[in-house]
């Protein structure tokens, strides 16, 4: 079922014909001579109720050309289309318009009076598959006309889009007897700001143009791939920089050792309820041995806290407090190692910038990530600090035996020894004298 025929080389629209018209042409000797476009098939004037009229052909033989079946609606929408373009001035309608090749057919073509802009409304009832869709849209693009798609619903979601409009007529829906009523049915599309009917939404697409964002079909899919193509390189550098991390934490791991299993065990006793863990690892860039530590206050119930290291931190941390410095401090002063501890400073994180307080190298005065310390292993810690550690025992002092004499007695009278005195004079049963 198709809206137009060929007579002698003119195209024949059946819009066109009034009832008395389209009868007399039903019995005119140039019926014989009328064929359908693109198959040359001859084709008959038919009509289907009161005032649909079309072409079909007269016999099926010989034609290799899938002009598509066309329904009752199918014909209506494409009339409406036809009546609302014709009303948009500097626009006019071209119903089934044949591409030059004559391989395939627009249902309507709205083209400008100066030929300078094209629209091919496809009016697409039945459901085909999504390639198709992009198929004939691009061969609408590749010929310079924008493709608008009235379906009945929504189509599946698929990255490549095409320009749809829903205006929920199918072909269950009843056919008006004036096919001008379907310009009133709703225009779902998102494509074009105004236009909340289909009539609007054609004479807004015909005055002001499509605002259509996504390209061609082919552009689409060439974008798809680049992004795929895209995204593969940037999961091999991520894969590639995650083994270059896992490479650095392996060597971090293997240059690091438990301050007890270097040093011995000593653990100092904290004032607050800080526990202090640290690990002896090495510097990057001049692999020099540093000291750095981990602190955590106590638990719920009171117990020690499990060793769980940063891998973040703000610029005030728990490791920088005095009270944690004293036990790092202490925890040297008794175990004598040759390794000197890190220097806390402030530090950018090179991804965003913040400001974090950061272990240095005392060497080199380079940054230890913080990340990386985060993935020393448990066994490379020991304990430093705890508030539970018991004090070591405060040696005794003896002091020797005096070896000299005792200062002698002598009288609390005189300042010197009186030879009357006996206290001076040290007589068993002093008595003083008559003066005293």
């Amino acid at each position: 079922m198709l809206l137009t025929a060929m007579l002698d080389g003119n195209r024949v629209e059946a819009a066109t014909f009034t009832s008395e018209a389209w009868v007399e042409l039903q019995r005119s000797e140039d019926r014989k001579r009328m064929v359908m476009p693109v198959c040359n098939v001859r084709a008959v004037a038919k009509t289907r109720g009161p005032f649909t009229r079309y072409f079909a052909h007269h016999r099926r033989d010989g034609c290799k050309v899938d002009h598509g079946g066309e329904s009752p609606q199918h014909l209506a929408m494409k009339e409406a289309l036809r009546l609302c373009i014709d009303r948009v001035p500097d626009w006019h309608a071209i119903v089934e318009h044949p591409h030059p090749s004559r391989e395939w057919i627009i249902d309507v073509l709205a083209e400008s009076d100066d030929f300078t802009k094209r629209v091919a409304f496809e009016v697409q009832l039945s459901s085909q598959t999504p390639e198709n869709y992009f198929a004939r849209s691009q061969r609408y693009f590749d010929s310079g006309a924008f493709p608008v798609w009235l379906i009945p619903r929504q189509l599946e979601y698929h990255e490549t889009k095409v320009p749809v409009v829903v205006t929920g007529f199918g072909k269950t829906s009843e056919v008006p007897d004036d096919p001008a009523e379907l310009l009133a049915l709703p225009a779902d599309q998102n494509f074009l700001l105004t236009g909340d009917s289909v009539g609007a939404f054609v004479e807004a697409l015909l005055r002001k143009g499509h605002s259509w964002i996504h390209g061609t079909p082919h552009a689409q899919a060439e974008a798809q791939r680049a992004a795929e193509e895209a995204a593969a390189v940037a999961a091999e550098a991520e894969r590639m920089k995650q083994e270059t991390i896992k490479q650095q934490i392996e060597a971090m791991n293997d240059l690091s050792a438990s301050p007890e299993s270097a040093f011995g065990h000593h653990t100092v006793r904290t004032r607050l309820d800080v526990h202090v863990w640290g690990s002896l690892t090495c510097c990057w860039e001049c692999e020099e041995p540093m000291l750095v530590w981990d602190a955590r206050t106590w638990s719920w119930g009171g117990g020690m806290p499990r060793l769980q290291v940063k891998s973040e931190v703000d610029q005030k941390r728990l490791e920088n407090h005095p009270e944690v410095h004293r036990a790092v401090d202490g925890w040297i002063r008794a175990a004598k190692p040759d390794v000197p501890k890190a220097v806390i400073k402030k530090r950018h994180t090179l991804a965003s910038g913040r400001l974090y307080s950061a272990f240095v190298c005392p060497s080199c005065d380079s940054t230890m990530g913080q990340f990386f310390i985060a993935c020393i292993r448990p066994e490379k810690w020991s304990v430093l600090g705890s508030p539970a550690a018991v004090p070591p025992p405060v040696p005794v002092i003896k002091i020797p035996a005096a070896t000299t004499s005792p200062t002698p007695l002598r009288c609390r009278i005189h300042e010197t020894p009186k030879e009357e005195c006996d206290w001076c004079q040290k007589r068993p049963s002093p008595r003083l004298g008559r003066r005293y």
